[in-house]
């Protein structure tokens, strides 16, 4: 069952190592050998969805980290290179400190995934997708299962890197506090995610006077980066709705200059973010359950559906 998995993962990982190495000086073959990591390996991971969108996701973030190495003008050694390839955190936005066991950090990691397991258990006991049981059992448990794995995923990582020496920055800011959609994704919401889409998507464009295309250009890339490892999983009618999910954040983000949002009253501002939000979560929490929980139908019988 894992052979096929460990000989992707090994062939992925030479791969990065040689496009990390190369991308000083061959830019174009080093976003080659990037590329054809996320883009062909995962598809010869097996049989397992699961499996195969971790897989589809790892390596496409690794494949991020080699645009930046291309994009980057320092002299970096080869080591140093490698290093940022291989890092799941942009590397220079890590902080050195001696290291230490992040005991803090580790709790949180399994309160986190504790929760995160409670809510996937119950949506496959009480909410597959075709029962007849409201609707909103399990989007609640998908956005709780979503937001407790992430948070989980995070701390974790965090904890690894304290115990080489690194301080990782913020995964987010009291995303409740938010009062518009753009300061949720803009300022609270992933802030490493964040970073790498203001930097590479939206700054370049914005400085050249074209700020909306930049934002939209962000939205797309987060989305392709999510809706990828899907399509990969599941196939294109899951991946899809992941896609449209980034993308009507996107178009919420433009529309809100526009709308004067900022000039509401802050109780109208908050309820525009979680309306808005909690109308689009289907697009994003629907794809995700399928995923783990190894469901790629996107129909339900007739008779399940009628019932």
């Amino acid at each position: 069952m894992w052979v096929a998995p460990l000989c992707v993962v090994g062939a992925a990982l030479s791969l990065f190592v040689l496009a990390a190495s190369i991308a000083q000086r061959h830019k174009l073959p080093a976003l080659a050998l990037a590329a054809a990591a996320p883009f062909g390996l995962p598809w010869l991971a097996g049989p397992v969805p699961l499996v195969r969108g971790v897989l589809a996701l790892v390596f496409f973030v690794t494949m991020i980290r080699v645009i930046d190495l291309v994009r980057l003008r320092e002299p970096w050694s080869a080591g140093r290179r490698i290093a940022h390839t291989l890092s799941f955190i942009d590397t220079r936005l890590l902080r050195r400190e001696p290291p230490r066991i992040d005991l803090g950090g580790l709790a949180a990691g399994l309160a986190w995934g504790g929760l995160a397991l409670i809510a996937i258990v119950a949506v496959r006991n009480l909410a597959p997708p075709c029962a007849a049981v409201p609707r909103l059992l399990r989007l609640a448990g998908g956005v709780v299962f979503a937001y407790a794995a992430i948070d989980a995923g995070y701390a974790m990582v965090r904890a690894g890197y304290r115990a080489a020496g690194f301080v990782t920055p913020p995964l987010h800011v009291w995303p409740l506090a938010s009062l518009s959609i753009g300061e949720l994704w803009g300022m609270r919401w992933a802030r490493p995610v964040g970073h790498w889409l203001r930097t590479t998507c939206f700054v370049p464009l914005a400085r050249r006077g074209h700020p909306v295309l930049g934002a939209l250009l962000g939205f797309f890339a987060s989305g392709f980066g999510h809706a990828y490892p899907v399509l990969v999983a599941l196939g294109p009618a899951m991946g899809a709705m992941m896609l449209g999910y980034f993308v009507v954040q996107g178009f919420a983000v433009i529309a809100e200059p526009r709308l004067g949002v900022a000039t509401w009253p802050r109780a109208a501002r908050r309820v525009w973010t979680v309306v808005i939000m909690v109308a689009t979560s289907p697009l994003f929490v629907e794809p995700a359950l399928r995923v783990v929980l190894e469901d790629g139908s996107f129909q339900c019988p007739t008779s399940a559906a009628g019932e």
